[in-house]
């Protein structure tokens, strides 16, 4: 076998998977021991043999991901509370402490990981073990690596995503032992105990990145500056939306962090030096191991650097012993060192995407630069056309190979990024080469960093120039719905048959003939999908935290949005949530009233995706966010339309939606702004009926009592996230009578109230709240009504009328 790691590692991952299910280690160690015995006996046929090893290797999986799910550091998030509670604790910074994003006000927030030594929550000191993500806001001494601190702030448990489509923090942070949350304020005490308490090596490189982060700020501008950390240091910073929004789009996001292309790059530069030095063989090797080891610490060891580096080591390692080197040898046996370690690795989108890219340019572009390049002859001079045939061939084989993957995790497909890399590849190469050897030189002299910085502010001038035009070509990316996995499974099937056609010994019309009947199953299965779904009135009640924000879907396709959050929510809930729906426009977005827990989020999403109009109460705020709304929709000519009671939404096909509040002229008395002048809609559909109240208080509820309309509804949305609405609440609820009653709630506000809990519970309704359950979909015909909860999802009720 030209591979024989390759089963073995295959084995070790299955292993992995079944070992993060939390199920029973006895069967690993029973299959282990079995496998062993076959294994070693010698009378054994090869075949029973190798399925023998092949066990042994999933049993050491399998055993590998249970004591790394059973680490002493999982404890720490059994004692968390999902809400924040206060406490004092005593432990060790174990990372770089820097704020995460602007540098202008770095010395006033600090992130890093805290190992725990001892906790005091009210019940007197006592040990604990485990690592949390901790947020310094304004400490009071900036705190360093190896420090010891004794801090006081609130500590929670890391939270769970809520919505579909939404990051999973609390996935990121487990792969890293990190269990919890810490926040330490303004009026939080902190206090070194002493410092140095950990590695000399990592605190000498954590001193050398400050400075040359202090270099960057001195020398550039602020966002040349952030730019400049992104790239050299693999700091996150902040940047323009419109900026950021460009290297996503564009699929050149990867460049604006330090990956395997720089590890890559490195090693191609040193090698170059080395060979100019006419080195012996044995010592470039050596050397360039020295090199890229050292590459990887002063970039801070981050996981992707770490992974190529370990791959080129163990590229080098075969070449020093003169072994032939078989490539999907030598990545099994990267991803099999990588995972012995850490096995979590496995689960992260980072390890699948960087194996995934090097599998698809061993599978592809040796194929497709042969036969691209005697397209191209024509094409002079000779390394101008090799780099074109090479920058194609291999841009184009990582599309192909992990666009589903991307689709699947960020809900992009970027057919520009192809061009883009093309472009980018030789600005980045000269800008990370350049950069860093400035960076390396200012160590001994600093003025060299102010000599260089007129070509590295060309260099990223005309990297950003690039990003922008490849950004503005028409069709250049689409977002599209999160893919089912068949489909993955189906297109990585009928690509690995594509890829082994010879020794199938299928021809290429056989292969044409496969994916034009998938391609029609595809499309058929869309057409499918989109009948049975056009009798439906779909509704989400998305949780946002302490706010509201609801996506309805007529059954002719119409959607639009009911509020949307805070600013945060929307750019990091609602937005996510609309494109993993394949949602890329909106017939209309609603807001009920101007607090910012309804309207912030409609900001990002006017930036982002298009829009048909904007339904208000009209009230015309002076709120820096109702202003800034106001003029986001102005500048992309988005009308807005002021909706009264009595008005009925047009364009709604199927479903009637009616507005309820308020009444024409506000309600007397109230200040305009306040949440008794919230809109209230109720849509139905057939013998079911929702109804979405905003934030109405006690001064509004009587004058939509005392409409007439009928208030009765299947479904009620309940006002203001469940605050206190007094005898008029309880009126409201006796006129409604709802089967079903929905809390958009956070976990800082101490809500819903037991007065609002009650007065439903008094109408037997049942009761779903954003906090516990996370999204809340709603479907139904008009005859029966499903009810589905995003943290709940097996537990499906349906109710018919």
């Amino acid at each position: 076998m030209n591979a024989p790691l390759v089963p073995i590692t295959i084995a070790f991952l299955a292993g992995i998977l079944c070992g993060a299910q939390g199920w029973n280690a006895t069967l690993p160690l029973t299959a282990g021991a079995l496998g062993s015995a076959m294994a070693l006996r010698r009378t054994v046929a090869p075949r029973p043999a190798l399925l023998a090893m092949l066990l042994l290797w999933a049993a050491l999986g399998w055993l590998r991901m249970s004591v790394w799910v059973s680490h002493p550091f999982t404890q720490l998030e059994r004692r968390l509370s999902d809400a924040p509670k206060p406490v004092r604790l005593h432990g060790i910074v174990r990372d770089d402490p820097v704020e995460p994003f602007a540098p202008s006000d770095a010395a006033f927030r600090q992130t890093c990981v805290l190992e725990l030594l001892h906790a005091d929550d009210g019940a007197g000191w006592e040990p604990v073990t485990g690592r949390l993500h901790a947020m310094f806001q304004f400490p009071k001494v900036p705190v360093a690596y190896g420090d010891e601190v004794l801090i006081e702030g609130q500590w929670s448990r890391v939270p769970m995503p809520g919505n579909p489509g939404q990051y999973d923090w609390h996935a990121a942070l487990w792969r890293q032992r990190i269990f919890g949350l810490f926040r330490l304020g303004p009026a939080d005490g902190l206090v070194v105990l002493r410092s140095g308490q950990g590695s000399s090596v990592l605190a000498a490189v954590f001193r050398l990145r400050a400075r040359w982060e202090r270099l960057l700020q001195q020398t550039f501008n602020e966002r040349d500056a952030g730019l400049l950390r992104s790239l050299l240091l693999g700091q996150r910073v902040a940047l323009d939306q419109e900026l950021k929004d460009a290297f996503v789009e564009t699929g050149t996001i990867h460049l604006l962090v330090i990956s395997g292309f720089n590890v890559g790059l490195v090693a191609g530069v040193l090698e170059l030096f080395f060979r100019l030095l006419a080195l012996p063989w044995r010592l470039r090797l050596l050397l360039l191991a020295l090199a890229l080891g050292g590459y990887c610490l002063l970039t801070g060891v981050a996981p992707p650097v770490a992974r190529a580096t370990l791959m080129a080591w163990v590229v080098l390692g075969a070449l020093a012993m003169d072994r032939v080197i078989s490539w999907p040898n030598t990545l099994a046996a990267a991803a099999l060192l990588i995972l012995a370690v850490h096995p979590a690795q496995l689960f992260d989108p980072g390890f699948q995407l960087s194996f995934g890219a090097v599998m698809s340019l061993m599978a592809f572009t040796g194929r497709w630069q042969s036969r691209l390049e005697p397209c191209l002859q024509w094409l002079h001079p000779g390394w101008v056309r090799r780099y074109i045939t090479l920058s194609l061939s291999a841009t184009g084989a990582v599309w192909v190979g992990l666009a589903p993957v991307l689709a699947w995790y960020f809900h992009l497909v970027s057919p520009v990024s192809m061009l883009a890399n093309l472009l980018l590849a030789p600005l980045m190469s000269a800008l990370i080469s350049g950069g860093t050897a400035s960076l390396l030189a200012a160590s001994a002299a600093e003025p060299v960093i102010r000599w260089a910085s007129g070509p590295l502010t060309w260099l990223l001038q005309a990297t950003l120039q690039c990003v922008s035009w490849c950004h503005a070509l028409p069709g250049g990316f689409w977002f599209v719905g999160h893919p089912s996995s068949f489909l993955l499974m189906g297109y990585y099937l009928l690509l690995g048959v594509s890829v082994l056609r010879t020794r199938l010994r299928w021809s290429p019309a056989r292969i044409l003939l496969c994916w034009a009947a998938a391609l029609t199953v595809w499309l058929w299965s869309l057409v499918a999908r989109s009948a049975r779904e056009s009798r439906w009135l779909r509704v989400d009640v998305l949780d946002v935290g302490h706010g509201d924000s609801i996506v309805v879907r007529t059954p002719r396709g119409q959607a639009f949005l009911v509020d949307a959050g805070t600013t945060d929510a929307g750019w990091f809930r609602v937005l996510p949530f609309l494109r993993s729906e394949g949602l890329s426009a909106l017939d209309a977005v609603v807001v009920t009233h101007t607090d910012a827990d309804h309207l912030g989020g409609a900001i990002p999403l006017l930036q982002e995706i298009a829009v048909g109009r904007l339904l208000t109460n009209g009230v015309q705020d002076d709120t820096m966010s109702a202003r800034e709304l106001r003029r986001f929709a102005a500048s992309r000519g988005i009308p807005e339309v002021v909706l009264v009671s009595g008005m009925r939404l047009s364009g709604a096909t199927g479903v009637a939606i009616e507005v309820l509040h308020p009444p024409p002229g506000l309600v007397p008395g109230a200040a305009p702004e306040s949440n008794d002048n919230s809109l209230v809609l109720k849509m139905t559909k057939g013998a079911v009926s929702i109804l979405l109240c905003g934030d109405i208080e006690e001064e509004g509820l009587p004058w939509l009592l005392d409409t007439g309309r009928p208030l009765s509804a299947t479904v009620l949305k309940v006002p203001h996230h469940g605050s206190r609405l007094g005898t008029a609440g309880e009126r409201f609820f006796d006129a409604v009578q709802p089967k079903i009653a929905i809390l958009s709630v956070g976990r800082l506000h101490h809500l819903p109230a037991v007065e609002t809990l009650q007065a439903l519970q008094r109408t037997g309704a049942r009761i779903y709240s954003t906090r516990e359950d996370g999204a809340i979909h709603l479907r139904t015909d008009g005859r029966r009504l499903e009810v589905r909860t995003f943290k709940h999802p097996r537990r499906e009720t349906n109710f018919g009328f």
